[in-house]
């Protein structure tokens, strides 16, 4: 039997898993942070519609990063700290998911 390496397709499918688990991590932050601001009541939208995925998933260098979380209102750096932290509670919650999102893409 023939000795078959298998290393870059390997390492290509866990690319590939990192960065559909970056994804949906950042989508269920944006989702959360939506959905959950004790600290403050969405009146005109504007806030809560900035809350969205910045950059996808990409590789750099070693490592898989994206960007989430809210862009072009300058307010809602207030909102977060003094009013709730919609945005730390989503991450908090949905950080610790990474590896299990990770796992079921390699292996699904």
């Amino acid at each position: 039997m023939p000795n078959i390496w298998n290393g870059e397709a390997i390492k290509q499918k866990m690319l590939d898993a990192a960065k559909w688990a970056v994804d949906k991590t950042m989508a269920d932050c944006v989702i959360g942070s939506k959905q959950s601001h004790p600290g403050w009541n969405n009146i005109t939208g504007t806030a809560e519609g900035s809350i969205r995925i910045v950059a996808f998933a990409q590789e750099d260098g070693n490592v898989v990063r994206g960007i989430w979380g809210s862009a072009d209102v300058d307010y809602m750096i207030w909102l977060e700290l003094k009013h709730g932290s919609a945005l730390r509670m989503a991450a908090d919650a949905n950080y610790p998911k990474l590896n299990a999102h990770i796992r079921e893409a390699f292996n699904g």
